[in-house]
This record gives C-alpha cells, sequence and structure tokens, in this order.
C-alpha cells in the first residue's frame, strides 16, 4: 500500500509541479497536511523542488499555540523554512461570513502573501479524496448545478495545487503511523455542530458500510465525470457571452435583450453567472434563485427592472439586459 500510494503522489506532483519549482506548503499540524509534507520531502530526493513552509493559526480554539510549536519543531526537524502568522478570524470575519467562510478567506489571503514573501510560484494544500467526496455530497444537498457538483479541482484556481486529492484519507493516516510520523489532532473535527464534520462522521460511514464500501471513491469519480462536462459547457457558454454581450461602463453589464432566452437552458444559466460575476455579485451571492430571476426578466418586457438579492439591480429595456450592482447603479 506503501508504495502505491508514494507512486500516486509522484505522479501528482509531476503533473502538477514544474522541477526545481519553490513551492509554499500549507500546514497546519493536522494528518493530512503533515503527509502531504513528508510525501513532497520524499519526492524531492529525486524530483527537485524548493519547498516552503506556510502556516496560519486562526485564533479559533484552544491548543492552537500548540499547533504553531509542533509545526515550527516539524520544519526544524525537515531543515525547512516556515512562515507563519497568527490571524484571529473571530475579529477579521466580515458581517456576512460564516466562521468557515471567515477561515477560509482569511487563510487563503495569508498563504497568497506567504507565497509572494517566499518567491514561490504554487501553493500545495493537504486536500484529499475524502474532502472531494465530503465537498460533492455537500454541495449536491444544497442544491448546486454541474460546475459545484465536479467539486475540487487538482490545480487552481490560481496558483492552489493538491498533490495528494486522489489519496484516501485512511491511506495516508496508515503511512504516517508506518514511519512513526506524529501530527496534531484537531478537535474540531469532531465537532457535530459542522456540516462538513457530520457528513464525515456519520454520513460517509454509513454509505460505506450500507451501500458501497467505495462510496467515497465512486463519489469522487462521478465528479470526474461532471467536471469534463462542465468544462465543455462552461467553455460553450463563454463563447455565446462575448457574442450577446454589449459594452457596458464601470461594472456595467449590458446583454443584448431576448438573447438568453434564446440559448438552451443549460446555457443560460451559466451566461447568467458569467454576467453577475463581470457586474460585481460576489461569488458566494450568485444562486439558483437569482440566476432564474434574471433568465424571467430577460424572458419578460421592455420596462421592467428588479433590485434582487445579492446587491443586484437589473433593468431590461427594448434593446438591452443591464447589470450592475446597487452601488455601481447608483454611481
Amino acid at each position: 500500500m506503501a508504495v502505491r500510494l508514494e507512486l500516486a503522489a509522484r505522479k501528482a506532483v509531476g503533473r502538477l509541479i514544474p522541477k526545481e519549482t519553490t513551492v509554499l506548503v500549507a500546514v497546519s499540524g493536522g494528518g493530512d497536511s503533515i503527509a502531504l509534507l513528508h510525501l513532497l520531502v520524499r519526492i524531492s530526493a529525486g524530483y527537485p523542488l524548493n519547498l516552503v513552509i506556510g502556516h496560519l493559526d486562526h485564533g479559533l480554539r484552544r491548543g492552537s499555540a500548540t499547533d504553531h510549536r509542533f509545526v515550527r519543531e516539524t520544519s526544524e526537524s525537515l531543515d525547512l523554512p516556515v512562515l507563519s502568522d497568527r490571524r484571529p478570524v473571530e475579529e477579521l470575519r466580515r458581517k456576512s461570513e460564516s466562521p468557515e467562510e471567515g477561515a477560509r478567506r482569511v487563510r487563503r489571503e495569508f498563504l497568497l502573501e506567504a507565497m509572494d514573501q517566499a518567491g514561490a510560484l504554487l501553493i500545495a494544500t493537504g486536500h484529499t479524496l475524502d474532502d472531494q467526496a465530503e465537498t460533492v455530497l455537500m454541495r449536491l444537498l444544497r442544491g448546486s448545478g454541474p460546475t459545484g457538483l465536479s467539486g475540487i479541482c487538482e490545480s487552481g484556481p490560481g496558483p492552489f495545487v493538491r498533490p495528494i486529492l486522489g489519496l484516501l484519507r485512511r491511506d495516508l493516516r496508515a503511512w504516517l503511523e508506518e514511519r512513526s510520523i506524529r501530527y496534531r489532532q484537531d478537535p474540531t473535527n469532531r465537532d457535530l455542530r459542522y456540516d462538513r464534520n457530520r457528513l464525515r462522521l456519520k454520513v460517509l460511514p454509513f454509505l460505506e458500510e450500507h451501500g458501497n464500501p467505495a462510496a467515497a471513491a465512486h463519489l469522487v469519480q462521478a465528479a470526474g465525470l461532471i467536471r469534463d462536462d462542465a468544462v465543455f459547457l462552461d467553455e460553450t457558454a463563454r463563447r455565446r457571452y462575448q457574442t450577446i454581450r454589449d459594452r457596458g461602463t464601470g461594472a456595467t453589464v449590458q446583454l443584448a435583450a431576448g438573447k438568453l432566452a434564446a440559448l438552451p437552458e443549460v446555457l443560460a444559466r451559466r451566461v447568467v453567472v458569467l454576467a453577475l460575476r463581470d457586474a460585481g455579485i460576489p461569488e458566494r451571492r450568485i444562486s439558483g434563485r437569482l440566476i432564474q430571476a434574471v433568465l424571467e426578466l430577460d424572458r419578460g418586457g421592455a420596462g421592467r427592472r428588479l433590485h434582487l438579492a445579492g446587491g443586484c439591480r437589473a433593468v431590461r429595456s427594448r434593446a438591452t439586459l443591464t447589470l450592475s450592482t446597487e452601488q455601481e447603479a447608483g454611481n
């Protein structure tokens, strides 16, 4: 098992990271990130990489300072540089963000800053096949479309890469145990108040026991097939969007009126998402309800206008469908 795991990790690194690249490795101290770090160290012996550890203390729970010390000790034992910081999420969280959303944003901002400081080109994170399966289930339960159900990508957006995305968490833990490699246990991973933890601790084990022992792997396989279809549809929608978008001012987007209605629904929804993004609507505010409201406005007659969720203002004239944020519209 260990040989197969290391071989799979080496193949992923070969796909995702060119030789001699400086990589910031996001390390929390938990089993997944520690496994990623040690695998990259082993791989770099024959596939040269310049590794720098990045560690952020979110200040969300007791024991975070101990995690920080542990990561520092790990960096010293591996003779690797480490960039770390403490950024209390509760103080930095925006009003519209959940604690989880705030933590993700603060972590991403830190990692991007640390990447620049280290002179790195890529950021490697310890997402696993289990994370992928959990993400697909979460998005399915929230009613996501094909793009959302395609799950996490091995590469992107931006400089992020996920070399162990195809590996099971239990296999990584066994690999660490075989080598007596220590890692930290995060007690919040067993807190059932969080959606992801309930799926991880209750739903997936139930599916594996009563449905299929390879339930997680099959979810990920299905996500990969959906991703292939979604990439094709997204690219097709992007080309259609360019043909029906008129030139707007600032963040205002103008579409030729009635053109969305002429598209197949699967493409029309994607074109609306592109237009809303260009109009400055935050990604987390682009919901199925908002997309449907824009489509219905386009199908209606001239002279209609709507103030939609997500701070979006939409106006339908005889010639155009105009989308903008409330702030942009007021300028």
